[in-house]
């Protein structure tokens, strides 16, 4: 089934919920349906007036999960130094390079978020999407897909690392490493579709392939271990 990040191409799924398979997709039932058109107009931003309060939404949102996963990775690094035992080193080494990764991530949304604020006046010139009885423009969906993931995850990745503060062990720190895997494959989407729109990039917006790649890598390799 399409994602949401598909979007550019495709319809959109009718369900309810973050893309993420930390949260379970909800179906939403006939009955209860909102329609597709209103869904997507209230994840994007009607105005000017209104771009810039998303943006600081969506950079408090990642300033918030940074400072967690910063917090942790000290926190685990004075465990590392007091009590130097080789956990304590492979937990700091591995919390550290997800640290690194998830700061490539935030930095590339971040500054997708703020290429949406600034183009929004040229929104209609990226081309649209084609719905059952609606249109969107692109730069409409790359905005509703850069909220949702910020809100998807702060919701997932915030508890995580507040159980591995508590209780940092190798389990702990994987689930944020997991989390931040399936958030690395989101953000990759959301620049291989935006970067393979030739008037988005004409108009500046940066794909982050290698910062992105970067962050898949590390990722990767702090799974094989």
């Amino acid at each position: 089934m399409a994602s949401r990040i598909s979007c550019f191409y495709t319809k959109p799924t009718r369900y309810a919920a973050s893309r993420w398979s930390a949260i379970p997709l909800t179906p939403i039932h006939e009955e209860d349906e909102m329609d597709l058109e209103e869904t997507f107009a209230a994840n994007t931003y009607a105005s000017p007036s209104t771009t810039p309060s998303a943006e600081r939404t969506t950079e408090a949102r990642n300033a918030a999960v940074q400072s967690h996963m910063s917090s942790l990775t000290s926190h685990i690094k004075s465990l590392a130094e007091v009590n130097p035992t080789r956990r304590h080193l492979r937990l700091a080494n591995t919390m550290i390079t997800i640290d690194h990764a998830s700061s490539r991530l935030l930095t590339a949304i971040s500054s997708w978020s703020t290429w949406t604020q600034t183009h929004y006046h040229q929104r209609d010139t990226f081309g649209q999407v084609d719905f059952p009885g609606f249109s969107m423009s692109k730069w409409a969906v790359l905005r509703s897909d850069i909220k949702e993931l910020s809100e998807a995850l702060t919701i997932a990745i915030i508890p995580l690392i507040e159980t591995a503060l508590e209780l940092p062990t190798k389990a702990s720190v994987n689930d944020i490493r997991n989390a931040m895997s399936r958030y690395c494959e989101q953000v990759a989407g959301i620049g291989r579709e935006a970067g393979g729109n030739a008037p988005m990039v004409g108009a500046g917006f940066e794909p982050h392939e290698y910062e992105i790649g970067m962050a898949a890598r590390d990722l990767l390799f702090e799974t094989s271990q």
